[in-house]
């Protein structure tokens, strides 16, 4: 009887010893090493199995131990809602998805991106965001994602399949965290911070996305690509004073809240995610819709700063 409980006791440890440890939004390689494999993680690599449409088998080939596969832009992670694509998905869908992937309410879930440049971690962020409307901070992305996990030779890899097995979540929507295009509206009339995390070219006007119906920005608002948020667009952040530095120098006021936008939704959360989680900024908020919605109004008010014959 006294072995069987020392036992119990002892598998309980790591859940115990992880639930009093504070989550961090990034984790590093040393602490993936320690807890990857763990009771109450779940590390999830979010890489696409289609690069350029052509099918990879990167996950199978080799990934982060234990981590479990879901695809960013084919697992249902965004949807098109009303036209507009890259939208978060209904909150039904998002617990039936998350349950599957093995996590409930009590699980830490690390995000690990492919990591080869700011785009990458852009869809970690994304996912990160995704979880905190839902209502779950026990979040984190491991920095440099996968690539830069794989980069030092002292760092396995495994390969092959993991299935998990499917637990229950259950959502909290955090209704505060979500931007209409109302709220923009708004936003516009009291001349609030609005950043465009896009590039300069698409926020100038010279560019548009396919997604997108009219070139331009919104009116007013500052520019800061998500490139200059890691170390020479690799998937690394930058350290707090460097943060703290590209946005000075993109003049964006470190006291005020501002919304994030971009084409879908994407470079906002990136933006988002550095203002917010890891910078401290409060009142900071995604518009999910973003420039995908905004021009789909008949006509939106736009800024276009440049304006070239094709």
């Amino acid at each position: 009887m006294k072995i069987s409980i020392l036992i119990s006791a002892l598998v309980l440890v790591p859940a115990l010893a992880l639930a009093t440890v504070p989550v961090e939004p990034l984790v590093d390689n040393a602490w993936i090493k320690a807890n990857a494999c763990n009771i109450g993680v779940v590390v999830l690599d979010i890489r696409s199995e289609k690069i350029d449409g052509q099918a990879v088998d990167d996950y199978l080939k080799g990934h982060v131990p234990c981590a479990i596969h879901t695809d960013y832009h084919m697992a249902g992670w965004r949807t098109k809602v009303e036209g507009v694509p890259g939208m978060l998905p209904t909150v039904a869908k998002l617990e039936t998805l998350i349950g599957g992937l093995g996590i409930d309410n009590a699980t830490h879930v690390v995000i690990t991106p492919r990591g080869n440049n700011a785009k990458s971690m852009g869809a970690a962020t994304r996912v990160y965001w995704t979880f905190k409307v839902l209502g779950h901070d026990k979040v984190s992305i491991l920095n440099g994602g996968t690539e830069g996990f794989a980069a030092n030779k002292a760092n396995t890899l495994e390969s092959g399949p993991r299935d998990p097995m499917p637990r229950t979540f259950q959502a909290e929507l955090r209704q505060d965290m979500l931007v209409s295009r109302a709220d923009v509206q708004r936003a516009l009339n009291d001349n609030a911070t609005l950043v465009d995390y896009r590039g300069p070219d698409q926020f100038l006007g010279l560019n548009r996305h396919a997604k997108v119906k009219r070139h331009g920005t919104l009116p007013g608002a500052a520019n800061l690509p998500i490139e200059w948020l890691t170390v020479d667009n690799t998937g690394r952040f930058r350290s707090k004073r460097g943060l703290n530095e590209v946005y000075r120098l993109a003049k964006v006021p470190s006291d005020q809240e501002h919304i994030a936008f971009c084409n879908t939704g994407h470079n906002s959360a990136m933006g988002w995610f550095v203002s917010s989680e890891l910078l401290g900024r409060t009142g900071v908020k995604v518009y999910d819709g973003s420039m995908a919605d905004w021009t789909r109004q008949e006509q939106p008010v736009i800024d276009r700063r440049i304006s070239i014959a094709d």
